[in-house]
C-alpha cells in the first residue's frame, strides 16, 4: 500500500535535510524533492504533500512520521486500497481483450478534496464491480468529474492493424496521450499524472516517437486502478462507455455480443456468418484478434 499526507514547509525542510543524500532527479515541474531510502521512493510534491512507494512504505513513512511529528491516517476501509491522497490526473483503457467492440480510454481528475465522497460511491477497479453497478456508479462520476472519453471503433481499430500496421500498445499509446492532454486543459493544477501501466515507461515514449504534441510528466504504474481514485473511475467510466457500445453494436446483430474472446465469442462468430460476410466484422469487432481466423478455417 503507498501512503501519503499533507507536510507544513518546516516540516519539508526537516525531510529534506535529513534525506538528502538519497536524493533523486526531480521528474516533472510539480514535485519538489525526490528520494530512494530502504527501497522506498519518498516524493514531496509543491502542493505540500508527501507520497512513500515502494519497499518498505510502512517502515519509512513511520520514520518520517517521528522525525516530523505527523500523523498518517492508515484506517482500514472497504476503498483502503485507495491509499493515494493527491489531485492527480489518470488513464485506463476498457476493450482491449474483448473481440466484439472497441477500445476506450479514458482520462479523468480527481481533486484530493473529492476523493472520500468518491470512494463512498463504492469507486474501485471496474474489473470488481458488476455490469450493474457500473451502470450506477458512472453517469453520478461523469457529472461530478472531470474527465475525457476516446473510443476508437472497430472500423479505425483494424484501419490502424492492417493499414498503419500498429500494435496494441501503440494504438493505446496514442488513446492515453490524446486523452490525457484533453484533459489537461481542462485542468488549471494537478499534483500528477498516473497511467495504468500496460508497457514501460521508455517503450511508451518510443510509441508515441512521431507524435507532435506529447505529455511528458506522466507516470506508469502496475494496478493503478488499485491505488489511485482517478485511475479507479477512468476504468469505472470506460467501462460504462463500453457496454453502451457494444449495446448498440449487438442491435446490428440481433443478439447480445459476448464481452471476451473465448468460446462464447466463437460461437457468436458463427451465428453472425449465417448472415453475413467476413467483411462485415469490420464494423463490429477487432479482426486481428484470432477468433475470427478459427472461425474461417
Amino acid at each position: 500500500m503507498s501512503y501519503s499526507t499533507n507536510l507544513k514547509n518546516s516540516d519539508i525542510e526537516k525531510i529534506i535535510t535529513k534525506y538528502s543524500d538519497y536524493e533523486l532527479p526531480l521528474t516533472n515541474n510539480y514535485t519538489l524533492f525526490r528520494a530512494k531510502y530502504k527501497g522506498c521512493t519518498i516524493t514531496i510534491f509543491k502542493t505540500n504533500t508527501i507520497l512513500f512507494q515502494g519497499l518498505n512504505e510502512d517502515e519509512v513513512s513511520k520514520e518520517i512520521c517521528e522525525l516530523a511529528n505527523i500523523v498518517i491516517n492508515r484506517e482500514k476501509n472497504s476503498n483502503a486500497s485507495l491509499s493515494i491522497d493527491l489531485s492527480l490526473m489518470g488513464s485506463d483503457e476498457v476493450g482491449t481483450g474483448d473481440f466484439f467492440g472497441g477500445i476506450v480510454v479514458v482520462a479523468s481528475f480527481v481533486p484530493k478534496e473529492l476523493i472520500s465522497t468518491i470512494k463512498k460511491l463504492g469507486v474501485k477497479d471496474s474489473k470488481e464491480l458488476s455490469d450493474d453497478k457500473i451502470n450506477e456508479i458512472a453517469p453520478i462520476l461523469i457529472k461530478k468529474i472531470p474527465h475525457t472519453i476516446h473510443l476508437l471503433d472497430d472500423i479505425k481499430y483494424n484501419y490502424f492493424t492492417k493499414v498503419r500496421k500498429f500494435n496494441m500498445n501503440k494504438t493505446k499509446a496514442l488513446l492515453h496521450n490524446s486523452a490525457l492532454l484533453n484533459l489537461k486543459k481542462k485542468i488549471t493544477t494537478y499534483d500528477g499524472v498516473i497511467i495504468d501501466a500496460f508497457t514501460t515507461k521508455d517503450k511508451y515514449f518510443d510509441y508515441l516517437n512521431d507524435t507532435t504534441n506529447v505529455l511528458k510528466d506522466v507516470k506508469l504504474e502496475e494496478k493503478a486502478e488499485n491505488k489511485y481514485t482517478c485511475v479507479a473511475v477512468s476504468s469505472i467510466i470506460a467501462r460504462y462507455i463500453f457496454l453502451k457500445h457494444l449495446d448498440e453494436l449487438s442491435k446490428t446483430v440481433n443478439f447480445e455480443l459476448p464481452k471476451g474472446a473465448g468460446n462464447k465469442v466463437d460461437l457468436a462468430i458463427q451465428k453472425i456468418l449465417k448472415n453475413h460476410n467476413i467483411k462485415f466484422f469490420d464494423n463490429i469487432a477487432k479482426t486481428n484478434f484470432k477468433n475470427l481466423e478459427k472461425a474461417i478455417k
